[in-house]
């Protein structure tokens, strides 16, 4: 068997388990969800065994299990009817019919995204052996995926009724995993270890800070999620030009730009009467 069909099969398995998962008690979702994440785990070592070595065994498994884990407990905030599109009531069978399609794309998504994962961590791997010329479009692809996970943890802490200092520390780990292995991933050789670290660092604390901020606004949790996101973008974007010593004026006004408007629409958003 190719590894390239081991990849398809993992992400079939992998959203087909999260899928099942919605159709469970309400009360079992969450450790359905991380049982199928530690899977997850178990069958991305299985098609990546061959490469795993050292700190890979942790940071080329981190966005496997962590989309896993954000994603299957996204769904559980999917809509079970759309009474209303584009203005106009809709029929109850309709609206339970659109939001199980709804479900079905979401996971046919987590699918294709399951596969790209796969594929960029072993890129990732190969090319802590040797150079190789898809390495810059795996990072790419890897910056996009983990801003996603990322939504997810923030936007399912924003919407549930928990302390703030819950909030805060959820924002603080999930973004010190996935930011660590995203600088990480700037130097494979690890030559630039303790950087990497107190970069990291400084992005889970604004991330902290952030979270426990909208804990107290009365902002919509996806809008809420969407301007934390935002934020760990900007950071780990210009924290990884700093990494590669190639920072731009562009860049940098870039990233304030996309932060200003998202924070912008987030204020206009909010409800701030009752």
């Amino acid at each position: 068997m190719s590894k390239r069909t081991k990849f398809v099969g993992v992400a079939l398995v992998s959203g087909l388990l999260l899928w099942l998962t919605t159709f469970s008690s309400v009360d079992y979702r969450f450790g359905l969800v991380l049982a199928v994440s530690a899977i997850v785990y178990i069958l991305s070592v299985w098609v990546l065994f061959d490469e795993l070595k050292g700190v890979e065994w942790f940071t080329l498994m981190v966005l496997p299990v962590g989309f896993a884990l954000g994603s299957g407990i996204f769904a559980n905030f999917l809509p079970v009817a759309i009474p209303s599109m584009f203005g106009r009531v809709i029929q109850y069978e309709t609206s339970i019919f659109l939001a199980d399609a709804l479900k079905i794309v979401y996971f046919i998504l987590c699918v294709f995204c399951f596969y790209g994962i796969l594929l960029v961590e072993n890129i990732f791997s190969v090319a802590s052996i040797r150079t190789i010329q898809l390495f810059r479009a795996a990072r790419s692809a890897n910056f996009i995926f983990s801003l996603v996970t990322l939504l997810f943890f923030f936007t399912v802490a924003l919407s549930m009724k928990v302390p703030f200092w819950s909030i805060g520390a959820l924002a603080f780990v999930s973004t010190f995993m996935i930011s660590y292995v995203n600088l990480w991933s700037v130097d494979l050789k690890n030559t630039q270890y303790p950087s990497v670290l107190r970069y990291t660092f400084g992005v889970s604390w604004v991330a902290l800070l952030i979270g426990v901020t909208l804990s107290f606004w009365p902002v919509k949790p996806f809008m809420g999620g969407l301007m934390m996101t935002s934020s760990v973008y900007a950071l780990m974007g210009v924290l990884e030009q700093r990494l590669t010593n190639r920072v731009y004026l562009e860049g940098l006004l870039e990233y304030l730009m996309t932060i200003l408007i998202i924070f912008i629409i987030g204020f206009l958003t909010t409800s701030w009467v009752g």
